[in-house]
């Protein structure tokens, strides 16, 4: 029998290089959607005009995804999109550009235009619950932030289907999970919505992503499972007060949402 992909083992000390992130970008598309093909990503020839268009050169790590996996919308444009080259744009600063926006517009994360030069810069968040034209520190590698979309992706795409479940993580259920489960090795990060709120922090199991979340006060414990099979062993193990399915939300694609660009 095949061994089912744990997300924290695969991704294992945090991909150190980019090379490593990109081998479980192609790992985790192979397991929980469908291996990464030819065409999957954009051409230089459409970065290149890109890079003309904005009078500015992309790091290599963008310039990297796109190539890899800028296509596949199931990967990374189901809830809060990366955003194609000729969608690049800078935020109402000026200061970032911008690859990836919350699917109204609320929030977009971006590279500040001081640290392009680098091959694999860090990352901001701004949000329309940070006062206007801040920003704050997402993650330290371009690399890691697409990562992150992957992981974030994943979870939106079956949160309120079969394979999802959500709860609020008392101390002890947080405790429980620090213990059953092995945290995936993504430093904390800030979410859009309540970004000086408590990290996210993720936690997996072969065939089962657990993403800690900040609610409000309180936090949330949201499961998906590749297969249904592995969602319920979250549920009938996991000592939560899990609701029989999480409810219901519209279909959305992502050329359903109301994107208004620039923000």
């Amino acid at each position: 029998m095949a061994e089912v992909f744990d997300v924290a083992q695969a991704l294992g000390d945090g991909a150190v290089d980019r090379a490593g992130v990109w081998g479980f970008v192609k790992a985790f598309s192979a397991s929980w959607e469908t291996p990464l093909a030819p065409g999957d990503g954009f051409t230089p020839a459409e970065i290149r005009s890109a890079e003309e268009r904005l009078g500015l050169g992309l790091p290599a790590a963008l310039h990297e995804a796109y190539l890899l996996f800028g296509r596949r919308s199931d990967l990374i444009a189901g809830q809060n999109p990366l955003l194609g080259p000729d969608e690049l744009l800078l935020d109402p600063s000026g200061r970032l550009l911008v690859f990836r926006s919350e699917n109204q517009g609320c929030a977009g994360w971006g590279v500040p235009l001081t640290e392009l030069s680098a091959d694999d810069p860090p990352v901001a968040l701004f949000s329309d619950h940070l006062p206007r034209f801040s920003w704050r520190p997402f993650l330290d590698r371009l690399s890691l932030a697409c990562v992150e979309a992957v992981l974030s992706e994943a979870v939106m795409a079956r949160r309120y289907g079969p394979q999802g479940r959500e709860c609020r993580a008392t101390p002890e259920l947080i405790a429980w999970v620090e213990t059953a489960y092995e945290p995936v090795a993504l430093p904390l990060h800030p979410t859009w919505y309540q970004p000086t709120g408590a990290p996210v922090r993720w936690f997996s199991a072969p065939g089962r992503l657990l993403c800690l979340e900040p609610a409000g006060t309180s936090q949330n414990l949201v499961v998906v499972g590749r297969e249904k099979a592995d969602l319920l062993e979250v549920v009938r193990t996991v000592p939560g007060d899990w609701p029989a399915a999480n409810p219901a939300q519209p279909d959305r694609t992502t050329d359903e949402c109301d994107m208004v660009l620039p923000f």
